[in-house]
């Protein structure tokens, strides 16, 4: 059923600086089968905003977010159980120690589908599938999370959101502080992730290298409007990259300068590396 935002917007108040609107009107679907989907913006554009009513830990102040077939506005229905709503969309936080608590691995795993009913064979089960899942062996169920390195933290709070088996997972930030190869692992591991469960991954980054080559869809906000909803080649054509203040990836920029600079025919949209190495050996060659 997925996640269907109807002229959704959200508005912080303050008493200091006064009242601030995060989104705008915001009407997008995101389906809940098999989509890789980025979310970009300049700091303060609404990202995180937008990704909090994904899984309705706030409100719209105004329009409605439906979740799985519930509709969800601004008033809240004392019918509703949300918690359950929630584990149809697992939200990842950007810092990994906000959602590991337990004494090991394993009890951190298990304590998601332990909350939803589940019996205790079944929960541990869980979490040796989803340890598998996010490229950890079994030797870590028995660890202290808090002894782990930043990026296996990262990997265990997703295993257990992961343990719950949500149809969508969301992610803030999950590469912040990570260097490049081991932001292109932990991307590649969502990537596989997709492909083994054929869910829909939502990741929200800064970073266009990994937007250009991983996304099949990129979602755009700027001051909290949706400026742009399609596919990533499209994406890095428009004149309007320098007024969102998105940056182009490094493929496109190197490979363009030396188009202009040497009258290069070449294609400068290459997503990868290697592919930019196999452009310009083409015209190297000839």
């Amino acid at each position: 059923m997925g996640i269907h935002f109807r002229e959704v917007s959200h508005e912080y108040a303050s008493y200091q600086v006064g009242d601030y609107q995060a989104i705008n009107k915001i009407t997008l679907s995101i389906e809940d089968e098999n989509e890789f989907i980025c979310l970009v913006g300049h700091t303060g554009s609404g990202k995180s905003t937008l990704a909090q009513h994904m899984n309705a830990l706030i409100f719209p102040t105004e329009g409605e977010v439906e979740i799985n077939g519930k509709i969800i506005t601004k008033k809240r229905d004392k019918k509703t159980n949300y918690n359950l709503l929630r584990k149809h969309v697992g939200l990842v936080f950007q810092f990994p120690e906000y959602q590991l608590f337990e004494e090991t691995v394993e009890k951190d795993i298990m304590f998601g589908p332990l909350n939803f009913k589940i019996s205790f064979e079944e929960a541990k089960a869980k979490a040796v599938e989803a340890i598998h899942l996010v490229g950890l062996n079994e030797s870590y169920l028995k660890r202290n999370p808090f002894n782990l390195s930043g990026g296996e933290k990262k990997r265990v709070s997703i295993a257990g959101i992961l343990a719950m088996d949500p149809d969508i997972l969301v992610l803030d930030e999950p590469t912040s502080g990570l260097d490049p190869f081991g932001k292109r692992q932990l991307m590649e591991l969502f990537k596989n992730i997709q492909k083994e469960t054929k869910k829909t991954i939502v990741i929200i980054t800064h970073d266009m290298d990994l937007v250009y080559e991983f996304a099949n869809r990129v979602i755009v906000l700027n001051d909290g409007d949706l400026v742009y909803d399609g596919n990533e080649e499209d994406l890095f054509k428009k004149e309007e990259l320098t007024k969102w203040a998105l940056g182009l990836p490094e493929t496109i920029k190197v490979l363009r300068r030396l188009k202009d600079q040497f009258h290069l025919d070449i294609n400068p949209y290459q997503k990868t590396v290697d592919q930019a190495y196999e452009e310009l050996k083409k015209v190297m060659t000839k």
